[in-house]
């Protein structure tokens, strides 16, 4: 099968224009790569039109104006926030807003002439909130409110006077916010936070996250999470490196760990009040966060422009500008004369009508990055069949597939000498690539795709059903994932070690949501480490991943049907046929059932049945995992209306079955080895992805062959996931157009 010309999906063109500029660009106002299905570099998935045209080149001009109009800052930065005075003003202005209120109500109530009560000293926000106009109004303020109780709470703790507690309030959360970040500055910097943590709240409370908010957005960008190592008596500071791109404005800021719905904030808060009469008490407190640093690297992208920048060019220096901008933009693919020649005439024509030599190179530039040479991966073919690449092609497939950006000067270098496509300085290349960071790329989307992973964000978990599993376990769950494979690549370890691990990559997060420790120490920090399993401990490998068990739920419940599908799919390389149409929904059905009684009520319909006896059992055989990933005894049912539980159902777990293959099991571990003892079949379907995923185009049967000979190739180096890369960029295949 041909590959299909295809343009850069938006990631890589994301990548592409940061090894540009030096920056990653804006890039939300650009098409989504979503389209029949498969990876996000097939090319017959990546549609472009006239409209899109303009859509890339605004985002062009945005991105070179946000690095190239900005002057070098001389200043070093240094701001920091302290969020005492703010905090104390907000919990007391409540306190005095929910008082007032009250009293207005009482006296409107009393006077009963109609008239609102007002206080006439009062201005803004809390005149606003505590005049009552009518008798609905006065009854509301009369009502209890919970929040006034956590706001007296916060006023007489002592180290609010020098600080912030933070509490997770049902409506918002509240941030400690540095002041707002200069539009030029650009650069590598510190943001340093001080915190401590409270004792008596249990530890996965105690994590802070960290993020951004830009300038007039209410949206914020959540960048990470840390644990707080230390007390309110003893704080602890901790440091985070920050790339911030140019022509960014807006702040920092920190704030508990928290959940995706508020919904899950207010059920926390009544069960906390009904334990203590005040509501959810805070874990943490800030004493401040700041960011410091000078403006450490200038764009690559002025490199592109005359020594004099914003002054006049005379059309021999645009005319060189222009050139050399586009020869980078086309990754070594010399500009087309006449191209040059159209850039150039546009470049005059913007002078004639009046516009500066600065913004008329701008605007040429921008047409390099909406032209076809930047936006497609280009290989053409000089005669009709398959024809090899040139070294330099061979270069921009192989950076795109491994790095989903462009070559580098080295790899460009090699192709341009015609030594690229010499097996063994090829290998050589292979290696490198992956072992350079941006293999990241490669790792994360390729394992994103492959596994079916944008289902991780598919649901809500409400805290009345998993109180623990919020979205800083949601980040961990994933990144378990692309660290496990990077793990698994770095020590040259056999592909099936995704089946069988021994061991785990685990954060302090998800080694608090596992209950998990390193031997007889606790996994502290955000970074990824391998912990080995205690014996009987139902961890290691993909099936032993949160990840994994929430991908097949619903938020609430577990889908041994989705789970066991997933597994045929993704790990027996035995994908079942889709489902048929007209099948009742599951969740119509209205009384309750255990998941596996309501699973058997499918194989009763005549068109499931089938498929059903093949898929279910594993579903059962991984029932002991709840929806959020944690290991369980029994299955609780929880049944409310609204927020008032009405009844709790409690089943056992059977979870023995039978493969279709004839293995049988009897409990979760026989069923996990069952599975790992066919890992031909997952090395199978591990590579039919991957020669999808860097082709650029829906596997075939034409592929059967090149399949079953990488699979035979990597075997002989033992199954490692280089060996199945490295067989596949030798192919015949993969070098031809």
């Amino acid at each position: 099968s041909k590959i299909v010309l295809r343009r850069l999906n938006r990631r890589e063109y994301s990548n592409t224009m940061n090894e540009l500029l030096g920056y990653y660009p804006d890039v939300s106002s650009l098409p989504p790569d979503s389209g029949t299905g498969g990876f996000d570099t097939v090319g017959a998935n990546l549609f472009f039109s006239s409209d899109q045209f303009e859509q890339y080149r605004k985002t062009a001009e945005a991105a070179l104006r946000a690095g190239l109009e900005l002057e070098k800052s001389k200043q070093p930065l240094h701001l920091r926030g302290d969020p005492e005075v703010k905090f104390y003003e907000m919990h007391k202005n409540n306190i005095f807003e929910i008082y007032e209120g009250r009293h207005n109500a009482l006296r409107f109530l009393e006077a009963d002439t109609g008239e609102p009560i007002i206080h006439e000293h009062l201005t803004g926000r809390l005149r606003e909130k505590t005049k009552v106009v009518d008798k609905p109004m006065a009854l509301k303020k009369l009502r209890p409110g919970a929040t006034v109780l956590q706001s007296i709470d916060y006023v007489n703790r002592t180290e609010n006077h020098t600080g912030a507690s933070l509490i997770p309030l049902r409506s918002n959360m509240q941030t400690v916010d540095t002041p707002k970040i200069p539009a030029n500055a650009y650069g590598s910097y510190t943001l340093r936070i001080r915190a401590g943590g409270y004792t008596d709240q249990p530890k996965y409370r105690r994590f802070l996250e960290y993020g951004f908010i830009p300038k007039g957005s209410s949206s914020k960008e959540v960048l990470g999470q840390f644990g707080v190592e230390g007390t309110i008596e003893n704080p602890s500071i901790v440091e985070i490196q920050i790339e911030h791109p140019p022509n960014r404005p807006g702040v920092y800021f920190v704030q508990h760990r928290d959940y995706k719905e508020k919904s899950s904030r207010y059920t926390i808060n009544q069960k906390r009040y009904a334990e203590n009469g005040i509501g959810i008490q805070p874990a943490l407190w800030v004493d401040f966060i700041e960011i410091e640093g000078q403006q450490t690297w200038p764009p690559r992208a002025l490199e592109f422009l005359p020594e004099n920048r914003k002054g006049e060019f005379s059309n021999a220096e645009a005319k060189r500008a222009i050139e050399s901008f586009a020869n980078a933009a086309f990754r070594g693919r010399p500009i087309a004369p006449n191209f040059l020649d159209a850039l150039l005439s546009r470049y005059q024509e913007k002078l004639d009508t009046g516009e500066d030599t600065f913004d008329a190179l701008i605007d040429a530039y921008a047409l390099v990055l909406s032209s076809p040479s930047f936006l497609y991966m280009i290989e053409p073919a000089k005669e009709e069949g398959s024809t090899p690449l040139t070294d330099r092609e061979l270069a921009v497939r192989l950076s795109y597939f491994l790095w989903s950006s462009p070559p580098d000067d080295e790899l460009l270098a090699l192709a341009e000498k015609g030594k690229l496509s010499q097996p063994k300085t090829l290998a050589a290349q292979v290696d490198r690539l992956l072992e350079d960071p941006r293999s990241n790329h490669f790792i994360e989307s390729f394992a994103h795709q492959w596994l079916h992973m944008e289902r991780l964000d598919m649901f809500e978990f409400d805290s009345k059903y998993h109180l623990t599993f919020d979205e800083t376990v949601r980040r961990s769950a994933r990144q378990e994932v692309y660290s496990t494979i990077n793990h698994i690549i770095e020590n040259e370890l056999p592909l099936q070690t995704l089946l069988d691990a021994d061991f785990v990559l685990v954060n302090d997060v998800l080694a608090g949501h596992y209950g998990l420790t390193d031997g007889s120490k606790p996994v502290t920090g955000r970074e990824f480490r391998p912990v080995a399993i205690p014996a009987g401990m139902p961890r290691g490998g993909l099936l032993g991943m949160a990840a994994v068990h929430v991908m097949g739920s619903d938020g609430q419940r577990t889908s041994p049907v989705e789970r066991g599908a997933w597994v045929l799919r993704y790990l027996l390389n035995d994908p079942p046929p889709p489902a048929p149409a007209n099948v009742p929904m599951l969740s119509r059905i209205e009384e309750t059932f255990s998941s596996r009684d309501l699973q058997k009520i499918h194989q009763e319909e005549p068109q499931c049945a089938q498929c059903h006896r093949k898929i279910d059992p594993i579903g059962f055989g991984l029932e002991h995992f709840d929806a959020a990933g944690l290991w369980r005894d029994q299955e609780v049912v929880l049944e409310y209306d609204g927020r008032k539980l009405l009844e709790t159902k409690i089943f056992d777990i059977i979870s023995e079955g039978e493969l279709s293959s004839g293995q049988s099991f009897s409990n979760f571990f026989e069923l996990r080895d069952a599975i790992a003892s066919q890992h031909e079949r997952f090395s199978k379907g591990f590579v039919e992805h991957l020669i999808s995923y860097a082709m650029g185009r829906p596997y075939s049967f034409s592929d059967e062959q090149l399949a079953h000979d990488i699979c035979e190739e990597a075997a002989k180096s033992g199954n490692r996931i280089p060996s199945f890369v490295h067989s596949l960029v030798q192919s015949k295949a993969f070098q031809t157009k």
